[in-house]
């Protein structure tokens, strides 16, 4: 479903120059959106883009959301139409789409059971000064998703050019050691998720602390716990990683409960 006709001179189908962010929607409301709004301003900002009415976007998306029950809403912004080239309009008018989804089932098993990760051959470009925000141009993604798929596993530890873990293919990664959760900084590469802010935020009300910073793949395969999120599947355990059972994941379920009555 949705809200306009995408036309084919819009700059968003054509350069990818826009952004977006996808949100859980859980009995008939947003969750989150308060973290989902900064993204969208911060990707407004950094990609100069001209002011947004976000009081209307989150009427609008608040009626698609009333509508469903859980479901998966997406709100794409692109820098609308014209100018010639790369080159700019003179006179940017932004285009607002939103679409909503069910929300996937397997989520749930994911959630409850774990999922299995590899670790991808593909290597992840560092350096962008838009990595950290949600353009439209996915086609790293879509690469590793299909990596993913044709090695047999839910998600894939990607790391850049410079073998250092990023993140997984449309997630945030996460492990554990001792009571310690390290996470990448995202520096260079790696989108910033709101789940994961949540979770930064959050930490300081658990039983852990949290280490943000550089490290390779031997440091996800030492780890005594391992879970990954992302602002639909909320968090995640990994079960299998490296030839590797996983059958306890306490620090997932803890951030999981926690998540449960967020709004």
């Amino acid at each position: 479903m949705l809200d306009a006709n995408l036309s084919t001179l819009d700059r968003g189908l054509n350069y990818g120059d826009g952004f977006f962010t996808t949100m859980l929607v859980r009995s008939g409301e947003l969750t989150l959106w308060d973290y989902h709004l900064k993204r969208l301003q911060r990707a407004q900002q950094q990609l100069g883009f001209p002011s947004l009415d976000f009081v209307t976007i989150k009427r609008d998306a608040d009626k698609h959301a009333s509508k469903a029950n859980n479901a998966v809403l997406k709100v794409t912004i692109t820098r609308g139409e014209g100018g010639r080239g790369y080159g700019l309009p003179e006179c940017v008018k932004p285009s607002v789409f939103m679409s909503i989804s069910e929300f996937p089932q397997s989520y749930v098993n994911f959630r409850d059971s774990g999922i299995s990760l590899g670790i991808a051959k593909q290597r992840l470009a560092s350096g962008s000064a838009f990595s950290s925000i949600k353009t439209l141009n996915r086609l790293e993604q879509v690469l590793l998703k299909r990596e993913a798929d044709s090695s047999g596993v839910a998600d894939l530890v990607c790391c850049d050019i410079f073998d250092q873990v990023v993140e997984g293919v449309a997630s945030n990664l996460f492990w554990v050691k001792g009571e310690v959760i390290y996470t990448s900084d995202l520096d260079g590469a790696g989108v910033a998720g709101v789940q994961r802010q949540f979770l930064l935020d959050n930490v300081k009300h658990s039983p852990y602390q949290i280490q943000l910073g550089k490290f390779k793949i031997e440091d996800v395969v030492a780890a005594d716990e391992i879970f990954v999120s992302n602002s639909v599947l909320q968090f995640a355990p990994v079960n299998t990683f490296n030839e590797r059972n996983y059958e306890r994941f306490p620090v997932c379920r803890w951030f999981q409960n926690l998540v449960k009555n967020a709004s």
